[in-house]
């Protein structure tokens, strides 16, 4: 089973972030990241396991997190101390 092809509009995910999640997932998916010029497109295959769309959408959640996480240390860092 194929998964479709993610699209990470960069209005809410940070590039590196998603380049993060497919790093973390490398072990059970091959992620082939391709940069527009607003978004990032991340085209799957080899996935590990039976499940492809839990594969995929553990995927996102973690791209999700890691903007999260890189966005609250960018506000962190701009707060006077």
């Amino acid at each position: 089973m194929m998964v479709d092809d993610i699209t990470f509009d960069q209005s809410l995910y940070l590039p590196e972030a998603v380049a993060a999640a497919a790093t973390a997932y490398a072990e059970h998916v091959h992620i082939e990241l391709t940069h527009l010029a607003n978004a990032v497109v991340a085209k799957l295959s080899r996935i590990v396991g039976d499940d492809p769309q839990a594969v995929a959408q553990a995927f996102c959640n973690h791209a999700l997190y890691e903007t999260i996480v890189r966005r609250r240390q960018a506000g962190s860092q701009e707060e006077p101390s």
